[in-house]
């Protein structure tokens, strides 16, 4: 066992260094697919980008999907109620799920697995969702024949830890595309530094939020070092942890999102801004607001739609237990209700013009 524990740890290191180094995002799924597929053996896969908005598939990496399967699932997924849709786990969660644990071993109670799965001769499924920036990204669903061992929850478990690496490396490949565009229609904010800290290129973005890189002092560009730093070091294998992102209030106070992402082979490293959601913002504002881990804990699974049951079940408390939290939470965070909270941690931040800031 703590060989196959420390064999786990080394895929995510592997991902994580992946994920880290900027890359375009379906090529970026390829090199995952080759990294897990080795550690975590399956028979098929698709390795999916889609529209944050619409959850809606615009690009795909296959590994021995029949045509006709494929087809078969996404219709499936948007026209029948299932175990384990896409939509449900990026909204409500987990980030990965199997499909034998969810149906306690019934695969037959999945109208999938009846349709597609079993008359091709799959078996179990396992599905994970990348979610980043307060949206999904993409999602990968994973399967092996029906004379194949099913999914273990440390499968599960580990493609979860791999997910928000992934995701990571899907929006700043986004990003890097977009920050490249015209510069006039840019959302997005670059810096690209090198190895020893000089600010190479900065898009008029950039400098709008943060101010002109200053030789002498850091100011506002000391997260811009920090983040690039933690890139480097994430991609050479020197740090282990989550990617490299940051959060940061703009010269016009606006919070800003910072990641990085290491450029190949150029001794540089490529730093995107880009204005942060509320729900990127939330763990700030809770801790602002001291809510202790409890109440944050509660905090969240209130905006991620759960019922209260569903909430006192998941934390092991009872309902009056929950409904103090409750009351707690929204004292200190200064809501009425649950719409309130979620607009005040799930929505987009009201962003101060710089003329008012100053």
């Amino acid at each position: 066992m703590a060989v196959s524990v420390r064999a786990d740890d080394r895929l995510v290191e592997s991902v994580a260094r992946t994920c880290a180094r900027a890359a375009e995002p379906l090529d970026l799924l390829a090199r995952v697919a080759a990294l897990v597929r080795r550690h975590l053996p399956y028979d098929a896969a698709g390795w999916i980008l889609v529209d944050p908005d619409t959850m809606l598939l615009n690009a795909i990496y296959e590994e021995d999907v029949p045509r006709t399967a494929h087809l078969s699932l996404m219709e499936l997924e948007l026209t029948r109620d299932d175990y384990t849709k896409f939509v449900d786990l990026a909204r409500a969660g987990p980030t990965a799920a199997s499909l034998g644990a969810v149906t306690l071993g019934h695969l037959e109670l999945s109208p999938r697995w009846r349709a597609v799965y079993e008359p091709h001769g799959f078996g179990d499924e396992l599905r994970a969702v990348f979610c980043s920036a307060g949206a999904c990204w993409g999602h990968v669903c994973l399967t092996r024949r029906s004379t194949a061992a099913w999914f273990s929850c440390r499968d599960v478990e580990l493609v979860a830890r791999l997910a928000p690496h992934v995701a990571h490396g899907i929006r700043t490949g986004l990003l890097l595309d977009e920050a490249w565009l015209d510069p006039v229609r840019e959302t997005a904010g670059l810096a690209v530094l090198d190895d020893e800290g000089h600010v190479v290129s900065s898009t008029p973005r950039a400098l709008d939020w943060l101010g002109p890189p200053d030789e002498e002092r850091l100011q506002r560009w000391a997260v811009v070092h920090e983040v690039a730093m933690q890139a480097r070091a994430v991609a050479d294998g020197d740090l282990q942890g989550p990617p490299a992102v940051a959060r940061v209030r703009a010269l016009s106070g606006e919070w800003l999102l910072v990641r990085g992402s290491r450029l190949e082979g150029e001794g540089r490293s490529a730093v995107l801004l880009e204005p942060a959601r509320r729900c990127d913002v939330a763990p700030v504002l809770m801790q602002l607001h001291e809510l202790t881990t409890r109440e944050r804990e509660v905090a969240r699974l209130l905006v991620s739609g759960m019922t209260t049951a569903d909430i006192a079940a998941e934390l092991w408390i009872t309902p009056d237990t929950l409904k103090g939290h409750v009351k707690s939470v929204f004292a200190k965070l200064g809501v009425r209700s649950r719409p309130e909270l979620f607009a005040r941690l799930s929505h987009e931040p009201v962003v101060r013009s710089v003329s008012s800031a100053r």
